[in-house]
């Protein structure tokens, strides 16, 4: 089969670096013998029509030259699309934006030329699965392929995007944020149901679930997720004080926060919230104001929606060959070669 190759770029990624990266990529993409074209986005959403018109026209390599933001709006695209459309597509992220937590998953190197060599030459095809959330009081629907989160977390991405201490420019704006959200927000009652069985009554102060391992640039809020998996992992804060939120914001940047009393962390197929006081719910670090501030949440997987090509000789988590997960095998826990917090530091580097 003949690929033809459609990079979709967010010039503003990055803090407005990806532009200066994507150019520095491109002196390696034009030495390929490809057919390959460049869209680059001015707003929000024209990512979701650049991937669903590129498959259209016969594109079926879709490369997110960006951050975790523009590669949910592609997800979302290609979502629109019908599965048998889907199928003959695989989906590439070069990591230009900041926190670029799924495509650390996926093992590309941050260099920009090394990236470019590993989606050409040592990458291979994987089907992934993909979450769906349904907010009922809203209406509002969306998939993400990396990770939901909400309670602090979803606190400080909506503080964020109101403008709060915006007078501080530095990356500690986002530590204070949290420390000032810490503070204000209530321990909101809910009632989390998994797999529409099990029910827990909580005060939830931390929920993240999906198929990805980080958030947030860096956060391991799901250790053993796993993009080849057909089931969600979920943390969920049962009864944490503010006191044990602060350690687990603490401790999640190597996952121990999974340690801490009053968390649980396990697996399903289906995760519904409820809550009396409405809440943000962010989609791979995206938030649309007030559609995604709902009392009542149900989130979905779609199992093995989307092939993506991750690096075939990944440094931190095995993943299973195309063999392998014919004959029925699935990742349960995860393999680390190295601890994922070691491999982004190798990330940076390479």
């Amino acid at each position: 089969m003949s690929y033809k190759w459609k990079f979709i770029i967010n010039p503003n990624s990055g803090s407005q670096q990806c532009a200066k990266r994507w150019k520095e990529a491109e002196e390696v993409v034009k030495k390929q013998e490809i057919d390959y074209d460049v869209s680059f986005t001015s707003g929000p959403k024209q990512a979701n029509i650049f991937a669903e018109e590129a498959v259209k026209n016969g594109f079926n390599r879709i490369v997110v030259a960006s951050g975790d933001g523009t590669l949910n709006e592609v997800v979302n695209g290609l979502m629109n699309l019908s599965p048998e459309q889907r199928k003959e597509v695989a989906l590439g992220v070069l990591p230009f934006g900041t926190g670029n937590d799924y495509a650390t998953t996926l093992g590309f190197p941050w260099n920009p030329k090394n990236a470019i060599d590993v989606l050409f030459n040592k990458s291979e095809i994987s089907p992934a699965s993909i979450g769906k959330i349904h907010l009922v009081d809203t209406g509002y629907e969306r998939y993400f392929i990396n990770l939901l989160d909400a309670g602090i977390s979803s606190e400080v991405g909506l503080g964020n995007k109101k403008g709060e201490l915006k007078f501080i420019k530095s990356a500690s704006r986002y530590t204070l944020l949290a420390l000032k959200k810490l503070v204000t927000m209530k321990q909101r009652k809910a009632v989390v149901t998994i797999d529409d069985e099990k029910k827990y009554n909580v005060r939830l102060m931390l929920l993240i679930f999906g198929n990805g391992i980080s958030l947030g640039g860096g956060m391991i809020g799901c250790p053993d997720a796993h993009p080849q998996k057909e089931l969600f992992d979920f943390f969920l804060t049962e009864n944490f004080t503010k006191l044990r939120t602060l350690k687990g914001l603490m401790k999640i940047f190597n996952g121990e926060h999974l340690k801490i009393k009053g968390g649980i962390y396990s697996t399903a197929k289906k995760i519904e919230v409820e809550l009396e006081d409405a809440i943000p719910f962010v989609c791979d670090g995206e938030l649309d104001i007030p559609e995604s501030i709902s009392t009542h949440l149900i989130g979905e997987i779609i199992p093995h929606a989307i092939n993506v090509l991750y690096y075939r000789d990944h440094k931190s988590i095995k993943w299973l060959s195309r063999e392998e997960l014919d004959k029925g095998l699935r990742p349960l826990k995860n393999q680390y070669l190295v601890p994922h917090s070691e491999f982004r530091k190798w990330q940076e580097k390479n």
